[in-house]
């Protein structure tokens, strides 16, 4: 989950201490905590691509050459986090959504229902302006502020009825992938009877055409218009799978442009095709199954370590099993779409990226699985505490990515777009962590939540609320629980 959820568990200490105010925090489950930043920052290690300008042309050239250390880099980072890491931040804001709405407390001034309506309505006023105004088009807080409303009725499911909702949700995002390659198979069976047509006119020979043309006053045979078109569409689908050298200096320029207001037009189109186009064809199953699938896992004890170590170790074996070989089978069968798009079509009757919902879905339950049964055994607690402070304020960090991304590889500022090699940004992944991590531990040493989630919660009970801890507020209240 990006933002801030109030979270209480009976079993769990409580990790930040509560404000003098009349509105309640509850406690936090270290585990959502823990994860969510781990999904953060884990998260950066993708969108670092697009915020440097290692564009999906040169992505899909790497995957083509299929050889060299950045072959193998790129490889390894697609097939661990693409995709993975949102779906582990939706677990997690499914799981809030189950908290939140299930807490009793009568000191709040709204039932818990209204409450939270009203806040994903300002969790999608976030997203637009991490997206307009941060230049991100790739934000995810519009999209969870959207589904939270949209799968609110679904909070009172069982577990076993989430599981159910959660894998039909994944298989329509399956099918979602079969449609588009159901327009390309339509394309190329298009393109085929255009083919059989030239062939057939083909046969006659000029001869016979002009005596035709001279005794009947009529045009040579010809393509119409729309086998024109049909042919073109298609060759036009096989041209832009190829991955073209040509393709990787557009947008550079533009991302250079010391005008804030012309890198903003720039980017427009994009972000409005991700909020609209995207969001109603494909988004909603991207993360309606994913956030399902959080709330059955609350519902079930995955999170407040109800399984046992054995449960947590055969999910985790088996989810990292499964995701990576779907992984495999998505960017060998990729790959042979680069080389011949024609050839793959004409053998294959699923589309590369077809089990691609269920590949993110197992890998990302593996390593929460991981997480789970490391935190169970008391291993590395000081590491899931720092990871537990990063996701507390995980609305600010993910903003504040979004902000510096802007200040280090756009035009207005330093302008460090499309200069970097691919090791490069993960380097600066790497810079970014620590500003972050260091960012969180000392904000959280003062203050009870991070900036953004203060300044959302005030919004949301619409008065100015307090968010210093006082010395009189015991600190161990504020320590993150992590056995």
């Amino acid at each position: 989950m990006i933002t801030d959820l109030p979270e209480s568990n009976s079993s769990s200490q409580p990790l930040q201490p509560t404000p003098t105010s009349s509105i309640h925090i509850a406690p936090r489950l270290a585990s959502l905590d823990t994860l969510r930043g781990i999904g953060i920052l884990g998260a950066l290690f993708i969108s670092i691509w697009y915020f440097g300008g290692f564009n999906n042309n040169q992505q899909n050239g790497l995957l083509l050459q299929s050889k060299g250390l950045n072959y193998r880099l790129w490889g390894t980072v697609e097939l661990l986090f693409d995709g993975k890491m949102r779906a582990l931040i939706s677990f997690v804001f499914g799981a809030g959504m189950v908290l939140y709405l299930s807490k009793k407390n009568a000191e709040e001034v709204l039932p818990a229902s209204d409450l939270f309506i009203r806040r994903q309505m300002w969790l999608i006023a976030f997203g637009l302006v991490n997206a307009m105004l941060f230049l991100w088009p790739g934000d995810m807080l519009f999209h969870l502020g959207i589904m939270g409303i949209l799968l609110f009725p679904f909070v009172r499911l069982s577990a076993r009825g989430l599981l159910i909702a959660a894998v039909i949700a994944t298989l329509i995002f399956c099918g979602k992938n079969y449609w588009n390659y159901a327009d390309d198979l339509t394309a190329y069976s298009k393109f085929v009877a255009v083919t059989k047509v030239e062939k057939k006119i083909s046969k006659d020979s000029l001869a016979a055409a002009q005596k035709k043309i001279a005794a009947n006053n009529i045009k040579k045979d010809t393509l119409t218009k729309q086998q024109k078109d049909d042919k073109a569409a298609w060759e036009g689908i096989v041209k832009n799978k190829k991955p073209d050298p040509k393709k990787n200096d557009e947008g550079v320029k533009e991302m250079r442009n010391g005008s804030y207001w012309k890198i903003w037009n720039h980017l427009l189109q994009q972000t409005q095709w991700r909020e609209a186009r995207w969001t109603y064809q494909t988004g909603v199953w991207d993360f309606a199954g994913m956030i399902l699938l959080g709330m059955a896992l609350y519902k079930f004890g995955f999170f407040d370590a109800g399984f046992s170590g054995k449960k947590y170790f055969l999910l985790a074996l088996a989810g990292l099993a499964g995701g990576l070989l779907l992984g495999w089978y998505r960017l060998q069968y990729n790959q042979y779409v680069l080389q011949d798009y024609t050839k793959y079509i004409i053998g294959h009757r699923l589309p590369y990226n077809i089990y691609f919902p269920f590949e993110r879905a197992l890998l990302a339950l593996s390593y929460a699985s991981l997480v789970m049964l490391m935190m169970r055994a008391g291993f590395l607690k000081f590491l899931w505490w720092v990871f537990a402070r990063v996701g507390q304020m995980a609305l600010s960090n993910y903003l504040l990515q979004s902000v510096l991304c802007m200040i280090f590889f756009t035009g207005i500022f330093m302008g460090y777009f499309g200069r970097l090699e691919q090791y490069q940004l993960y380097l600066v992944v790497m810079e970014l962590w620590v500003v972050q991590i260091v960012f969180s531990i000392l904000w959280l040493r003062y203050y009870i939540q991070g900036p953004a989630e203060w300044l959302l919660r005030c919004l949301l009970y619409k008065k100015w609320l307090p968010n210093k801890i006082h010395l009189s507020v015991n600190p161990a209240a504020s320590t993150t629980a992590l056995s």
